[in-house]
């Protein structure tokens, strides 16, 4: 069977997805991941097969241009804010005046070409390989539309806690059909058409997923491939933070959000060692760092969260995910209101504490970090939502469960209480 799966520039959404994929190719079927050139290598580095057709505007152009407007128009609630990157060069601005919002003349021209081209490629390639079955991100749903023109299923992924028809701001990116590419090929198309979605939320945070079967499956991390570093397997003395700002985050608010600092010098000061995973750039930045302070580049979070004791990171979807399976208590230091909405919705399970990144003083970064570190009962409710999420079908049962959906053209809720109570089954048996 041909399974075609289709992934924006967003590594991270693509790096949820991995997973599935490799338990499908595992089945024995034909994979083929569509995605714009510049994720090319990230997916071959998977060992799956890229095809570089797909296109659309600079995600972080997009997300720096969507700070600017939100800096513009949206009057800070506590203190001062950092000011937003240039949204095209990525530079320091001084002032919101520095931005001549005749640039986005251009950029609207392009992002609009780049989107077309990308679901008629798309197309064209779906008409080529001929799959029998599509899987697609919510930024890449190139991919409905090849399934919906070859009359086969389509799958969403969520990365955790964004659904299908969402309602908040910030999360219902491409709800519909603004630019009529679906109706170009004579489909109708938004998200609430989409039928099924495998969802790696807690059940404590499930999103909305409106009309969609929702297909529960277990996170298993991917972050990369990278050599244990042999300090990784000595012992942990006392208390370890990892603390992880990644390259969007730099890339898309800049290098100087005081919350970061503060983050690293209250762990400090608490006694903790801290581990930072965090771009080149950003670390520049920080400066002289306290004694104790460990710097990696780039390094899966597997194999830093097992030893730790807090997670404090920069809102992340892929984040949040990575310590509740690793059963870390978290500090999010949000940059962005759909983090803040992550944060939102997994908060009350009493594993997490999620404060703006960008407002957040010294003091309340501190207050924050104490109590999640050292009171007890952020570690007995990360613990009790890791074994939540440990009880979901693995990618390997989802993936029988979408050879079932290409074969037979359609699942229901019993098929999937089917998998969810014979997962159980077996924990118990085990």
């Amino acid at each position: 069977m041909r399974i075609l799966f289709t992934a924006s520039n967003w590594a991270g959404h693509y790096m949820c997805m991995v997973p599935l994929a490799w338990a499908l190719r595992a089945a024995g079927h034909e994979i083929r991941v569509a995605c714009p050139p510049s994720q090319e290598r990230g997916v071959a580095a998977t060992g799956l097969m890229p095809v570089p057709v797909l296109d659309g505007p600079d995600m972080m152009e997009s997300a720096r241009l969507a700070f600017y407007v939100q800096a513009m128009y949206t009057p800070p609630q506590s203190g001062p804010r950092p000011l937003p990157l240039h949204p095209f060069t990525g530079q320091s601005m001084q002032s919101l005046n520095d931005f001549d919002p005749g640039e986005l003349r251009d950029f609207w021209k392009k992002s609009i070409d780049a989107v077309q081209r990308s679901y008629d490629n798309a197309v064209n390639f779906g008409e080529h390989w001929r799959p029998d079955l599509v899987v697609h991100d919510i930024m890449a749903v190139e991919g409905a539309l090849v399934a919906a023109l070859r009359g086969v299923p389509s799958v969403y992924v969520s990365p955790g806690f964004i659904g299908t028809v969402e309602t908040e701001p910030g999360l219902d990116l491409v709800s519909a059909d603004p630019l009529s590419c679906f109706e170009k090929y004579g489909v109708e198309w938004g998200r609430d058409k989409i039928e099924y979605a495998v969802d790696p939320s807690p059940d404590v945070a499930v999103p909305p997923m409106g009309g969609a079967l929702r297909l529960p499956m277990r996170y298993v991390p991917y972050n990369g491939a990278q050599g244990v570093d042999p300090w990784q397997l000595g012992p942990v003395r006392g208390k370890r933070v990892c603390i992880v700002w990644g390259k969007s985050a730099s890339g898309i608010f800049g290098a100087d959000v005081p919350a970061l600092r503060h983050a690293i010098d209250t762990s400090v000061r608490q006694g903790a060692e801290v581990v930072l995973t965090a771009p080149v750039e950003q670390v520049d930045k920080l400066g002289t760092l306290p004694a104790g302070v460990r710097v990696l580049r780039d390094c899966p979070l597997e194999l830093i969260l097992p030893q730790c004791d807090l997670l404090i990171h920069h809102g992340s979807a892929n984040c949040y995910m990575n310590g509740i399976v690793a059963g870390v208590p978290q500090l999010s230091l949000a940059l962005n209101y759909d983090t803040l909405i992550c944060g939102r919705r997994i908060d009350p399970a009493g594993a997490t504490v999620t404060l703006s990144g960008l407002e957040a003083s010294a003091e309340k970064v501190e207050e924050a970090l104490g109590k999640v570190l050292f009171d007890h009962r952020y570690r007995l409710a990360a613990q009790k939502l890791r074994d939540g999420v440990e009880q979901a079908p693995s990618p390997a049962a989802v993936a029988g469960l979408l050879t079932r959906l290409a074969q037979e053209g359609g699942l229901s809720a019993q098929d999937v209480a089917g998998i969810t109570n014979h997962t159980a089954q077996a924990r118990r048996i085990s």
